[in-house]
């Protein structure tokens, strides 16, 4: 599997590191993030029928204007993915986007059972696989983001209330949380595993 890490690198890129703008917009995503979800187990959002602490209530504000500002920093995330050529670009968060990444990726897919025995590969052996799970990761935020600017202009300030397509809307935007919040597990989990291993992934984020 070293000849994907020598093909990428003969394509004049450097897959240790991120540039600076990926390294900002990446720090900006998980500072948000971790914001929301420290929020969503306090909140709670004005409802019918229903009293909600002055605090509750408050929480759920400051959850709906941290909410915009991650939405932002992904969609600037996505708007760089377009002009950049290094990790960040499209190319390589969306591999299975082009006939050559779905290659690198099916290819790398099929070496999944040596995980087990081995542990996990280097991410220049597997990158097409780690890219993905990386654009993924990008897709669910900002789905999240759009489900969470959907229910700020759908819902009755002050009353909660809401029509049947925004409260169908809110049920995704919390599916898609829980989701979130699984995904930040495992993503912190392997970061730990690369670590162990010696691959010493954070030092090409942070």
């Amino acid at each position: 599997m070293h000849w994907l890490a020598d093909e990428y690198r003969g394509e004049g890129e450097d897959m240790s590191y991120y540039d600076t703008p990926t390294k900002l917009l990446h720090k900006g995503m998980a500072l948000t993030i971790t914001v929301q979800i420290g929020l969503s187990l306090f909140m709670a959002h004005p409802k019918p029928g229903t009293i909600r602490t002055s605090l509750e209530l408050q929480l759920f504000e400051v959850h709906e204007w941290v909410g915009i500002a991650a939405a932002l920093i992904v969609m600037a995330h996505v708007a760089y993915s377009l002009i950049s050529t290094g990790n960040a670009s499209w190319r390589t968060l969306f591999p299975w986007l082009t006939a050559n990444g779905r290659a690198r990726l099916g290819e790398e897919l099929s070496q999944l059972g040596s995980w087990f025995s081995k542990g996990l590969p280097h991410p220049d052996d597997s990158h097409a696989l780690a890219s993905t799970i990386h654009g993924l990761g990008l897709l669910a935020v900002l789905l999240q983001g759009l489900t969470g600017g959907c229910i700020f202009l759908g819902m009755e300030e002050g009353t909660g209330a809401v029509s049947e397509a925004i409260h169908d809307v809110m049920e995704l935007h919390e599916v898609t949380g829980m989701f979130i919040i699984a995904y930040l597990v495992l993503h912190v989990a392997a970061a730990i595993w690369h670590q162990k291993l010696g691959h010493d992934v954070i030092s090409r984020i942070k």
